[in-house]
């Protein structure tokens, strides 16, 4: 029986999983607008008890940045830690879809040890983010106050779990 369970226990698990969270701006009132996260991934147990996650992410709004259309999908590799990065690893340089490796930064990732409440530093065109103006996902959210809430908890969890 204890080797039934260790066998279902390691096996990789598929989840597809979509969350509502809302796009806003450090530093002004209200949101940008609401958007919808769409995770696609499998989850990874491991022998020292970490959880991992690698999946495809697309984040559906109006006014959020997309990526280029020359990249490849959005991936977010979670190892376990409050932190990681949405990338997406590959250009496509021909209409055949052949890539070559070029790393793009979407941005910064502060989860809790669940990976249910996230909040993501979108990155601008220069690799940057800024404290006073950068813009911010947060999932799950129905308004800015609980986004902005969420996100300063998280930030804050990971801040005091490097020091």
């Amino acid at each position: 029986m204890v080797c039934l369970f260790s066998i279902w226990y390691f096996i990789p698990k598929h989840s597809i999983k979509t969350i509502n969270g809302v796009y806003y701006q450090v530093g002004t009132e209200g949101i940008i607008e609401s958007v919808k996260l769409h995770l696609d991934g499998e989850w990874r147990n491991h022998i020292n008890g970490k959880r991992t996650y690698k999946g495809a992410i697309e984040i559906e709004g109006n006014k959020v940045p997309q990526i280029p259309e020359d990249r490849t999908k959005l991936v977010l590799h979670y190892d376990g830690h409050n932190f990681t990065t949405i990338f997406s690893g590959f250009r496509i340089i021909d209409e055949t879809g052949r890539a070559e490796p070029d790393i793009f930064t979407y941005g910064w990732v502060y989860t809790d040890d669940k990976f249910s409440d996230f909040t993501i530093k979108v990155i601008n065109g220069a690799d940057q983010w800024s404290p006073s103006n950068g813009y911010m996902i947060t999932a799950p959210a129905k308004d800015r106050q609980e986004a902005t809430i969420r996100s300063q908890k998280l930030i804050k969890n990971f801040e005091s779990w490097i020091d």
